[in-house]
């Protein structure tokens, strides 16, 4: 009877055993269905990491985790997700992946297995917070992804444990499906953002072009055209007509050193300081001078701009000029093949909010030809690296006296074009034409 009894309890002991094998079977593979899942659709890179570190303690009946993600440039591991902890314990800081033996030997695949953290040497340090905590043993894995240590998943047990060989497979099935979703995960967030600031770049270089006037004014006498041609998206170049009250008309043409969204915000700044001071300054020296301090005023230290701003007197045919170290302007007249340079005036913008700048004036005669251009019409290059320079515009625009204003500014483009081939460019293309008829 007895032999019996011992048998039952033998039997029941037996069943349940391998009812928790069972039990903890399924919730492995439930656990790398999960994973599996991940890496089947893009998720937010933080939730991959809630989910991880909430599956793997299900999977080892664990009663805790922390996920540790390496930045590559600081060498720092940082707390990303955690399951079961404090919220002190999530308030904690990143740590120094070389300052620890074990979490080297975590980042190069070995699994790190700590019978009783509180009493092991390497947390003797956080004593305090595992007894906090009230855990005990700790089971660490490197997250690995092409052979490169991306991060480290520590688990933890409220009670003494013992890891058998399957538990520790199942945590590296886990932990190696993990690292290959949470890189799936990061490119998809990447893809996001380079998506976010595509359209922006996008909405960015609508908005400049729309600072582009759309058609010159008509002057009568004159006959005036523009082109720009962006390089990127957005960019500092720009030209602009000022029409003032009297008939006069303003003409700008700017570069701004430098490319992307900042060089386009600081177009559209000197742009609208041009215009708001156009009307109230009646002096083109004092025109420049107030765009040169606002200019240094709204600007970090060590952008500047180049600047052409001449006021036309229709009536007259003079034109009053300051060039701010920008491109001379090239005016062909009509009775030779001589030209004059337009480079009078001072020093680039923004670099000092007391530089002076002096006007000149010339006069412009019928079948007169003024060209303004930004660096990038001289700076273009063919496959030999060679510039198109100044020298070949001059010659190109000697070949477009004959033309009108816009049939000039698109032959010089296309004589540029024609040079460089299908080199790549590498800066916007301004063009502006003034002929006196």
């Amino acid at each position: 009877m007895e032999i019996s009894k011992n048998k039952k309890t033998e039997t029941y002991e037996s069943a349940g055993r391998l009812g928790r094998k069972v039990r903890r079977l399924n919730h492995g593979l439930s656990s790398v269905r999960k994973t599996t899942r991940l890496l089947t659709g893009p998720m937010d890179l933080q939730q991959v990491l809630e989910i991880v570190v909430k599956t793997v303690c299900e999977a080892l009946d664990m009663d805790a985790a922390g996920l540790r993600l390496l930045e590559q440039d600081t060498g720092k591991l940082v707390l990303k997700a955690t399951y079961g902890l404090s919220d002190a314990y999530k308030n904690k800081g990143p740590v120094t992946a070389a300052a620890s033996e074990l979490n080297i030997r975590a980042l190069h695949d070995e699994v790190i297995i700590v019978d009783d953290m509180r009493s092991h040497s390497h947390f003797r340090r956080y004593h305090d917070e595992i007894i906090r905590e009230g855990i005990i043993s700790n089971l660490s894995i490197g997250l690995l992804f092409r052979n490169r240590g991306i991060g480290i998943l520590r688990l933890y047990s409220k009670r003494p444990r013992k890891f058998s060989e399957s538990d520790i497979s199942l945590a590296q099935t886990v932990a190696a499906q993990s690292a290959a979703a949470i890189v799936n995960a990061r490119l998809y967030n990447e893809s996001l953002k380079a998506e976010r600031m595509e359209r922006q770049m996008q909405l960015a270089g609508e908005v400049q072009r729309h600072l582009i006037p759309e058609k010159p004014p008509s002057i009568s006498g004159f006959d005036l055209a523009g082109i720009y041609v962006p390089c990127h998206e957005v960019g500092g170049d720009f030209y602009d007509f000022i029409t003032l009250p009297d008939g006069r008309l303003v003409l700008a043409m700017g570069d701004i050193m430098g490319k992307g969204v900042p060089a386009s915000l600081a177009m559209a700044s000197l742009r609208s300081g041009l215009r708001a001071y156009a009307e109230e300054i009646d002096n083109i020296s004092e025109l420049v001078g107030r765009a040169n301090r606002m200019f240094c005023r709204d600007t970090e230290y060590g952008e500047f701009a180049t600047l052409f701003c001449g006021c036309l007197d229709p009536n007259s045919g003079i034109l009053t000029y300051c060039n701010c170290g920008h491109e001379p302007p090239v005016l062909i007249h009509a009775d030779s093949t001589q030209t004059h340079d337009l480079s009078e005036g001072g020093m680039v913008l923004g670099i000092d909010t007391n530089t002076r700048f002096d006007a000149q004036q010339v006069e412009l005669l019928p079948g007169d030809m003024l060209i303004m251009y930004t660096d990038g019409l001289a700076d273009a290059v063919n496959f030999q690296r060679e510039s198109f320079g100044r020298r070949r515009i001059i010659e190109a625009a000697l070949t477009s006296v004959d033309m009108s204003a816009e049939q000039a500014a698109h032959n010089i483009l296309w004589l540029m074009r024609k040079y460089t081939g299908l080199t790549r460019r590498f800066d916007d293309t301004a063009i502006v034409v003034l002929k006196k008829i």
